[in-house]
């Protein structure tokens, strides 16, 4: 009750102070602007109010109370000479029932996305999305540790050990929610539904009023949401930029779960925007602008200010939107031309039932994908605002120390659950996966510059490194890493068990990428820039190399991975770009080659893995969503995949431990496990 009591009071706020400033579209950019501005000033409000009573026992219930009363005050206050609410003319021409009926059906996708993947379950379990939203948990444990009325400011300065400054406020007021009554769960739904759907509001408005357009801004709205779809293109246009991944990951649907701070400030931005655009036009009509409208420029440089996001984060972000618009308004023009047949209709609806087909099939991949059950114990609240149980939640990976001090478990969360990230467990652009003697599993974090080790079940070990984009791992024998590192050196690295440094060789390699162990303890190096395979001696001399650019035998075109038979001592190379595997003796001979028609795609990161016990070779590639399964003599045998309802996605690197195959999934930055059946 007190939250919702919270939420009507910050949205009227919001309502009451944008009418002042500003003109509106529609009713929707009105209730969209009240809500965003509203909850954007009251977290600033209530956090700041907060750090003002360090000293007294409830900092939090002091700060709730005083904005009750200031806010209260402030709309009564600005309420009585609050003129009617100035709308901008001349509209968009068409009706506003669309509008309303676009927007019902974003509320419902958004609830499905948010809500379907973190909520409670009758038992009282919390659930969240496994594969997806990995990074959520992290910030789960940190609204709780103020839900749960800790020391205030929290002792809880980064979560998962990651900077949590663009992220801060979404969470502190999250936790302020389910402080004042609501949990976990709809805390934080609650206020990603009313961001996502206000920020999808404004969307709209901006681009009925940029192409005098009500269709364009509907379209643009929806295509926004649903633009999972439009990621592919990202994969030509960045093609040649190291920047690439960071660049698409903000063409992913997933990005409204694993960042669902990111909706209100792209909101807060496209309300700027639209004011921006309502004065251009303004001045260009040389309407008056007054006093008025200077107090309008310095309210929106204050909320621009007060956005606590990345400005890069938040550009691009905005730069996506755009593009869905202009994508709308390139649709609707050629809806609008004379050709023959209705042609350009015909085109116009084929490319946004497409769009919007591909957009839903990811909406409901996401939805109805793994989850992660997280438990809880019960605790009595009985100081505070609430007399009341609190659930407490035992959320994977660090907890805050507040809630350690408290005694409360501290499950860590496991390679394979994993997540974008630089927190133990979590990956940034992994690209090798090793197993050693122990079964003892190793994770190039290429991005992050380290090595993560973890036991057989994915608990998290140790962190070893720095080193600079590693890329292929391999252990041998005796617990020696040898690590291949692209970035600035080009070199292959030998590291003992511990991770103390033992030597590092870079004879003129250019992009190493795989590295392999034979029988006799040669090591195998995928020198990918000159599109030859090095085989080093244990203690780093060149024994012989082989290979070239080029489609013949023995020929390579960029290719990825090596592996050996440690049985027969023959050495596998995965020459994707040719779509084949080529078979060498171990002193370069070429013996044979095998054809994958599924390869020939550029970034698959197609690895290679080899069971000498059972004869089998199994191969990988991120555009597959199986891993194909060989005999030695190159027969097809069919595909492997994890048990339900873990599923691969954008399987990269693989490594064999006796009976099971670990598969590094690049997109969802996690490992899962195959259970390879006998003989």
């Amino acid at each position: 009750m007190f939250a919702l009591i919270y939420l009507g009071l910050a949205i009227a706020l919001g309502d009451t102070l944008c009418r002042k400033f500003y003109r509106f579209v529609s009713v929707p950019h009105r209730y969209a602007a009240a809500i965003l501005v509203g909850l954007l000033l009251s977290t600033w409000f209530t956090y700041l109010a907060a750090l003002a009573f360090p000293k007294t026992a409830e900092p939090l219930l002091s700060a709730d109370v005083l904005f009750f009363i200031v806010a209260a005050g402030a709309i009564f206050w600005l309420s009585r000479k609050a003129s009617k609410t100035d709308m901008i003319t001349p509209r968009a021409p068409g009706s506003s029932n669309w509008d309303w009926i676009t927007l019902a059906g974003l509320f419902v996708a958004a609830c499905v996305l948010l809500i379907g993947t973190l909520y409670v379950t009758k038992q009282g379990q919390l659930r969240l999305s496994g594969t997806s939203t990995s990074d959520l948990g992290p910030q789960l444990a940190f609204a709780q540790s103020f839900g749960l009325r800790q020391t205030f400011p929290t002792g809880f300065a980064h979560s998962a050990s990651q900077p949590t400054h663009d992220q801060f406020l979404f969470y502190f007021q999250a936790g302020n929610l389910e402080f004042l009554g609501l949990n976990l769960a709809w805390s934080v739904d609650v206020l990603s539904v009313l961001g996502l759907t206000s920020m999808l509001a404004l969307v709209m408005v901006f681009g009925q009023l940029l192409f005098n357009s009500r269709v364009v801004g509907r379209l643009g709205a929806v295509l926004f949401f649903f633009h999972d779809s439009l990621r592919h293109l990202t994969a030509f246009l960045t093609s040649a930029n190291s920047d690439q991944d960071k660049i698409r990951t903000f063409w992913n649907q997933t990005a409204f779960l694993n960042q669902r701070h990111l909706p209100f400030a792209t909101g807060i931005f496209f309300l700027l925007l639209i004011f921006l655009v309502e004065q251009s036009r303004q001045r260009t009509t040389r309407a008056n602008v007054g006093p008025t409208r200077a107090k309008s420029f310095v309210f929106s440089g204050l909320l621009l200010a007060a956005l606590p996001l990345s400005k890069a984060v938040l550009y691009m972000n905005v730069v996506v939107a755009l593009c869905c618009l202009l994508l709308a308004w390139g649709c609707w023009s050629l809806l609008r031309l004379k050709t023959p047949g209705k042609l350009g209709g015909f085109l116009t609806g084929t490319l946004a039932a497409f769009i919007l087909a591909l957009g839903v099939i990811d909406l409901l991949a996401v939805y109805s994908g793994s989850h992660v059950g997280i438990d809880y114990d019960r605790k009595p609240l009985v100081k505070g605002l609430l007399f009341r149980t609190s659930a407490v939640y035992k959320i994977p990976d660090s907890s805050p120390p507040s809630l350690v001090r408290e005694g409360l478990p501290n499950p860590a969360v496991t390679a394979f659950e994993g997540g974008q990230g630089s927190g133990k467990c979590q990956f940034d652009h992994p690209r090798g996966l090793a197993v050693d003697p122990g079964g003892n599993i190793f994770v190039a974090d290429t991005n992050n510059g380290r090595i993560q080790k973890f036991s057989a079940n994915g608990i998290f070990i140790a962190s070893i490194g720095p080193f600079e984009a590693p890329n292929g791992i391999a252990i041998d024998r005796a617990g020696n890493i040898y690590v291949a590192e692209v970035d600035s050196k080009h070199r292959v690295e030998k590291v003992g068990p511990d991770g103390s440094f033992i030597a590092a060789w870079a004879p003129a390699l250019y992009g190493p990428r795989r590295i392999a162990i034979g029988p006799d303890n040669a090591i195998y190096v995928v020198d990918q820039g000159h599109n030859r395979i090095i085989k080093f001696s244990p203690d780093g001399e060149v024994l012989t190399t082989w290979g070239s650019s080029g489609s013949g035998d023995g020929q390579f075109d960029d290719h990825t991975s090596v592996a050996v038979d440690t049985k027969t001592n023959r050495v596998y190379v995965a020459d994707p770009i040719n779509s084949r595997i080529q078979v060498f003796e171990s002193n370069g001979k070429s013996l044979t080659k095998w054809s994958i028609p599924e390869w020939g795609q550029s970034i698959g990161f197609e690895d290679l893995a080899i069971d000498p016990s059972r004869g089998r070779l199994y191969a990988s590639s991120a555009h597959m969503s199986a891993i194909l399964v060989f005999d030695l003599q190159g027969n097809r045998l069919g595909t492997v995949t994890p048990a339900p309802p873990d599923k691969l996605d954008g399987p990269s690197a693989i490594a064999l431990a006796k009976d099971k195959l670990f598969v590094l999934n690049t997109d969802s930055a996690r490992v899962s496990v195959i259970v390879l059946q006998n003989k």
